[in-house]
């Protein structure tokens, strides 16, 4: 391939600026691929890690309540004497989430935060391992029941 004559593009101003853009045109796709072959051949990064919970603390919480009821129904008496179970949570950002919530009728329900649960009882906010409710002006935390023990390591196979 043969280069144009400088001589000829000065003259024809319109080629030049054809000329100009293949040029511009050709430095940038070179640019662009020298950026993908430094992001390919580049190791990764290691990033700074999110707050992860350890597994001892992951084990922990599960080991506050039984989420498939397998737990013989003795041990579940103790828990049934309160007004309200806590079944389920889902926290979301910003104050919001909702909470799954056995009512004394034996009912379990969803309410999101700020609804009432009972008369005089609204759903305060919601953490990863409670609730708040509200009666009253009072507060009160309700946790998940405890699970009958053995409960968790007979589902974990070593």
């Amino acid at each position: 391939m043969r280069l144009p004559d400088l001589s000829s593009l000065i003259a024809d101003p319109q080629r030049s600026l054809w000329v100009a853009a293949e040029v511009l045109i050709v430095v940038l796709l070179g640019v662009q691929a020298a950026r993908l072959g430094w992001i390919v051949a580049s190791p990764a990064r290691a990033s700074a890690p999110a707050a992860v919970a350890t597994g001892e603390d992951r084990l922990a919480i599960l080991k506050r309540f039984d989420p498939f009821f397998r737990a013989a129904p003795e041990a579940l008496t103790s828990v049934t004497s309160q007004a309200f179970r806590l079944h389920g949570v889902s926290v979301g950002g910003g104050g919001s989430g909702s909470a799954i919530i056995g009512t004394p009728d034996g009912l379990q329900k969803s309410f999101a935060v700020g609804d009432e649960v009972a008369p005089g009882v609204r759903l305060v906010s919601v953490a990863e391992d409670h609730v708040v409710l509200a009666r009253g002006g009072v507060r009160s935390t309700l946790q998940f029941p405890p699970a009958a023990p053995g409960v968790l390591e007979s589902m974990v196979q070593p």
